[in-house]
């Protein structure tokens, strides 16, 4: 059942998110065109709307995973999603991975998008990026081993999924608890609260944590290298988890909190 919910609501959130993309792609056709038939103006017009469009569809993306997840489950289409043969739990998991996979393509997207307007950019003054390509390369083999290098960006990339997590169990346990029966005399207020009260006190126990508990990782000959305290080695490249494990055991008990007021304590309008 849970995979017909992951469909239903791919299908239900599709149209909005991609109408940017096809924005997206008519105006990387316009720049192309402008630049085929050397209309700079044109092409400088194109640039500058594309380099908006990667900057709008984050927050498109940010405010229609809120929008869809309050419509469909608070709004007016919240009495019949809770009416489902389905949990709480699998309403909950459906649409946050929902939400997650549409974020990872909005920042795919947007990177995607700078990294063309950067192409053409320097393509057009005419600066070469084999220079570039070079120094890159020259710099990566300064560095400790291939194997921890591809661990760390690995690393990286856990982060970056964790800290989406982060964001999206915060956005929904906010929602969910600005409906129960307290917080709904906040109004359009509550939600707000919740989530800024939320993150402010995250934020001051992830700084507690990480000065106090640091645990670094840095890329070292032979792998990746474990250390609590700064670490000597390929300093630059040192990655303090202790944050990233934070906000991991946060997301999990967001996500559940979120489901148990689901469950009890949720006011249905």
């Amino acid at each position: 059942m849970l995979g017909k919910l992951i469909k239903n609501e791919i299908k239900m959130s599709a149209h909005m998110m991609m109408n940017i993309y096809v924005a997206a792609a008519v105006t990387i056709v316009i720049m192309l065109l402008a630049y085929a038939i050397d209309i700079s103006w044109l092409s400088a017009m194109a640039t500058i709307a594309l380099f908006l469009i990667a900057m709008i569809a984050l927050i498109i993306t940010f405010v229609g995973v809120i929008a869809n997840f309050y419509k469909t489950l608070y709004g007016q289409q919240g009495y019949l999603s809770f009416t489902l043969p389905v949990t709480s739990g699998q309403l909950l998991a459906a649409k946050a991975i929902v939400a997650f996979l549409w974020m990872i393509v909005s920042y795919a997207v947007s990177i995607g998008i700078m990294i063309w307007i950067y192409d053409y950019v320097t393509s057009l003054i005419g600066d070469n990026n084999i220079t570039m390509i070079k120094m890159i390369i020259s710099m990566f083999r300064s560095m400790p081993g291939a194997k921890a290098i591809k661990g760390y960006l690995v690393l990286l990339v856990f982060a970056v999924f964790i800290q989406l997590a982060f964001l999206i169990s915060e956005l929904f346990f906010s929602i969910t608890f600005a409906n129960t029966r307290v917080m709904q005399k906040l109004g359009a207020a509550g939600p707000i609260i919740v989530f800024f009260a939320i993150f402010i006190v995250a934020q001051i126990c992830n700084f507690l944590l990480t000065n106090y508990v640091p645990i670094i990782v840095s890329p070292g000959e032979n792998g990746l290298i474990f250390s609590f305290g700064t670490s000597m080695s390929a300093k630059d490249l040192s990655f303090g988890v202790t944050g990233v494990i934070f906000q991991l055991l946060v997301s999990v008990g967001l996500f559940f909190g979120t489901g148990w007021l689901m469950n009890h304590k949720v006011n249905i309008k």
